[in-house]
């Protein structure tokens, strides 16, 4: 599994590298998807606590598109965490195999049973207008994808293991503060709640965000104007 860990992280690397835009479509004025492009790029890293699980560390990539309403901006991010099952989960799995097995003599084994989850998620940042300054509060929520792997020698080439094995769709719910310290340059903290079939977890995160200097903004068609740079 390295080979497909690795190609994960790297395939959500060049995705959020990339700008992100949109063309406007009719009835779709008021949500500016035309003003959809990278305006901050952040990395962050802290302590997630899954359901089930040993508390771990957890790393992220976190980027910041253009508003798509009046304090709404879109946001994108990736994160990845490995850890695996408490002790004592794990031996209430290998009792309930024991009392399943029919020969008196045999014996399940307790191993430990190492997951990892790589999630992508899209959400939504809300920012009360009269904090536009360089320090900025925030809450949001989103949508996440989830890829689960689980491997021990427990559980290795069974059903259990394809079980845990999948791709799962989550909600999530954040809140935090950005504080821009320079031009280019700021803080963020924040703590989050995921919620998925498989597990649940919550998690807080500090890091740091690079601010693009220009963010280009595309005028309605029809002015003459065409697009122009804005200066954040």
């Amino acid at each position: 599994m390295p080979a497909l860990r690795r190609g994960l992280v790297l395939s959500a690397l060049a995705l959020t590298a990339g700008s992100a835009r949109a063309d406007a479509q009719p009835g779709f004025d008021a949500i500016a998807l035309d003003r959809l492009q990278i305006q901050s790029l952040g990395l962050s890293a802290g302590w997630v606590n899954p359901s089930q699980l040993l508390p771990t560390k957890i790393y992220a990539l976190q980027a910041e598109y253009g508003p798509v309403a009046p304090g709404w901006r879109a946001t994108f991010g990736i994160s990845f965490w490995d850890s695996r099952f408490r002790d004592a989960v794990v031996q209430a799995f290998v009792d309930s195999l024991q009392k399943s097995v029919s020969e008196p003599t045999a014996r399940v084994d307790a191993s430990r049973i190492t997951v990892y989850d790589v999630t992508f998620g899209l959400g939504l940042h809300y920012t009360p207008p009269n904090f536009n300054g360089d320090v900025r509060p925030y809450f949001g929520f989103g949508a996440a994808a989830h890829v689960i792997n689980a491997e021990g020698k427990l559980i290795n080439g069974t059903f259990v293991e394809r079980s845990l094995d999948e791709i799962a769709g989550g909600l999530f719910a954040n809140a935090g503060i950005t504080v821009r310290l320079i031009r280019h340059f700021g803080l963020e903290a924040s703590v989050r709640g995921d919620m998925l079939s498989a597990f649940r977890s919550i998690q807080g995160r500090i890091g740091g965000n690079y601010y693009f200097g220009r963010v280009r903004v595309m005028q309605p068609q029809g002015d003459g104007s065409g697009s122009r740079d804005q200066q954040r």
